[in-house]
């Protein structure tokens, strides 16, 4: 574990404390609605596994992550052109942030099947060359988030033991914090296309509706 000032560590207990208050009584509440929004499929197909829960509870970070990126830009804008004190944290900030949203983002649309696909192909094949390909696609999935995690994990590793800072004038450690975030989010998307594949074996063929990417 890196060491931290005294700053520092105020900042990563508040922000742990933050996540766990939300996972503890935000999330139940907003997951249900995440639950409702899984991408091409009925009321009878939605289907759930505990990786799917646990990627929910994740994304639901996401939507107070957008508010606070848009709270802080317009307290920015007031502060440069009505005050004229520009701050040094703001474009940081909301840079730091975004990345979370990136990579997050990323596994949400994975869950929610949402991602975009050539289906041309797939929707004239039969179910059981759907399924051959699925496993196709899981195992590019698997191998490419296994390479990244395999050949950048040391690197993210020591990012974040020496708290590499961004140095910058307000200095933040987005080096020693997006880095392992990769790895992370790229051994959890391992797993959540893994999971499904199994949640997603035994569904029926489906033809897929152009409208419903647009």
């Amino acid at each position: 574990m890196p060491e931290l000032t005294t700053s520092g560590q105020i900042w990563v207990g508040g922000i742990a404390l933050g996540l766990v208050l939300w996972f503890v009584f935000v999330s139940p509440r907003l997951v249900p609605m995440l639950k409702m929004t899984m991408h091409g499929v009925g009321d009878d197909d939605r289907k759930f596994s505990f990786v799917d829960i646990v990627t929910l509870y994740m994304a639901s970070v996401l939507m107070f992550v957008v508010a606070m990126i848009v709270s802080i830009m317009f307290y920015e804008v007031v502060m440069r052109y009505v005050f004229e004190a520009p701050t040094l944290w703001v474009e940081e900030l909301s840079r730091w942030l975004g990345g979370v949203i990136f990579l997050m983002g990323g596994l949400y649309a994975m869950q929610q099947r949402a991602h975009i696909r050539v289906v041309i192909v797939y929707d004239m094949v039969s179910r059981n060359a759907q399924r051959v390909l699925d496993v196709f696609g899981t195992i590019c999935i698997v191998t490419f988030c296994y390479a990244v995690v395999s050949g950048y994990g040391k690197t993210a590793l020591k990012k974040f033991e020496t708290w590499e800072l961004y140095g910058s004038a307000w200095n933040p450690p987005i080096p020693a914090v997006m880095k392992p975030l990769i790895c992370i989010v790229c051994a959890w998307m391992a797993v959540q296309a893994i999971s499904n594949l199994i949640m997603d074996w035994s569904k029926p063929k489906v033809i897929h509706d152009p409208a419903d990417d647009l």
